[in-house]
This record gives C-alpha cells, structure tokens and sequence, in this order.
C-alpha cells in the first residue's frame, strides 16, 4: 500500500478523490486530508507520507512553493490534481509522477498511481546490497576514470587520479573534494563545473550541494523515506528528492 495524503482545498474534488482511492487498482492508504500548504507541512512532517495528491492553487499559496521547501529533504512522490494546464512544465520540473486535470477519471488516477508504484518498487531494489554491487562492477568495468585532472587550489595546480576521488561538495564558490585515505582538497571552482567534467566519467549529482563517484557506493540506506548513499568511506550523501528518480532510475536500468 502507498501511504498518501490528499491536499485538496474544495470539498467536492476532495470528496471525488476519496471516492476514487478505494476503487483503484493500486492500493493506498490514506493518513490524511489538508486544506492549506501550512496543514500540509504538518502533516507530512508527522505522518511521513510516500505520495501527496496535490492540488496546485491553494487558500494560501501554490502548492510549488510547498516542494521548493521540500526540494531536498521531502522523500515523497507528487501527483498533481489540478484545473490548470499551465503548471505542467514546472510540474515536470520538481519531478511529479504525473499531472491530472480535474474532475479526475478512474483510469488517469490508476495510470498516475502506477507510475508512482514503480518508482517505489525501483527505490525498493536497490537498497539490496547485491543489485547495487551489480552496478558498480557493470560501470567499473568501463574503465572511465584512469584519467587524471588538474584541480586549480588556493596554493597552485594539482593533478588527481579520477578513480581516487569519492564524492565533492559545495562550499560556496569553493569545491571540497574527498578522496581516497582520508585526504581532501579545497578547489577554487565551483561543483557545477565539476559536474559538467565528471558526469560523463561516472559521477552524479545526488544533491544541490553534492556530487558523488557511482563507482564509490557502498549501499544505499533509507531512514524513514530519505535516502542516503553510503560511500566507501562511510560517509552518508543525501539524495534530494529531486534527484532522487533520475539517480535511481540511472542505476537501476544500467545493472
């Protein structure tokens, strides 16, 4: 079953909607109802849903505004609920499963449902151990990251080994790059650049303030819907919940 809350502010779509949960092929399980973006926060605060069925306008805001406050930490998926069209590009942007015009028909609610029950049975695998380590063999086996890079430094150019490096962060204009044994290196670029010359050698960006080597991983863990890659040198990385389906779809389609 999915957990899921229903923020929907006029009571006949509302109504609609708890009529329609119950008849739907995929099951769910409802913790709550909310009216308000302020009642929403609450609620998923407290119940930690898997999925919101959202309405866009609401008495005070649009629902937008609730997933920018979540963009890095809320581990829920979104299904939009909405009488407007025009929306669907900024939906699409904060990664919702689907985008349903009102009134809602059976069929669009159970297609949109699915889409979410796959993106959880995804998450799901691979907090396995062995589908994980299947991965990192399969782009190990690539051989991308022999290279080495120059990293400009306050103190001078240094080359690095690709493979040595674990995972970088970003320190306002500053990159901090772990490696291997421990050792670290402040970088006076930014990650975005870093990101634009990794990606492509196995490296993803996991979280606004991190990048990470795939090739690093040593599971993934989940505490209470949030995500987090362990990296060989035990450190955990946050998956935003706005990277979160691109990462593991990446991985899981790749193993």
């Amino acid at each position: 079953m999915i957990s899921t809350i229903i923020v929907e502010d006029d009571p006949v779509f509302r109504d609609m909607l708890l009529d329609m949960l119950p008849k739907a092929t995929t099951k769910t399980k409802l913790l709550d109802t909310c009216i308000t973006l302020r009642q929403a926060k609450e609620s998923i605060n407290k119940h930690h849903p898997q999925l919101l069925l959202l309405d866009v306008e609401l008495p005070d805001g649009k629902s937008i505004e609730l997933l920018d406050h979540y963009e890095d930490k809320g581990s829920f998926e979104v299904i939009f609920v909405t009488s407007f069209d025009k929306y669907a590009i900024e939906a699409i942007k904060k990664n919702a499963a689907d985008y349903i015009m009102k009134p809602v028909k059976l069929d669009e609610l159970n297609d949109a449902l699915q889409k979410v029950e796959k993106r959880l049975a995804i998450y799901e695998k691979l907090e396995k151990t062995e589908e994980l380590e299947k991965y990192v063999r399969t782009i190990k086996e690539q051989n991308l990251q022999e290279n080495k890079i120059m990293i400009n430094t306050n103190d001078g150019a240094i080359f690095v080994k690709v493979s040595e490096i674990v995972k970088l962060e970003s320190e306002s204009n500053y990159t901090i790059i772990y490696l291997e044994n421990n050792k670290k290196i402040i970088a006076s670029k930014t990650l975005s650049v870093f990101e634009e010359m990794l990606e492509k050698l196995n490296f993803s960006r996991i979280h606004r303030s991190s990048l990470i080597n795939l090739t690093k991983i040593k599971n993934i863990e989940n505490d209470a819907g949030n995500y987090f890659a362990k990296m060989i040198d035990g450190s955990l990385v946050e998956i935003s919940r706005r990277k979160k389906k691109e990462f593991f779809e990446r991985i899981a389609y790749n193993s």
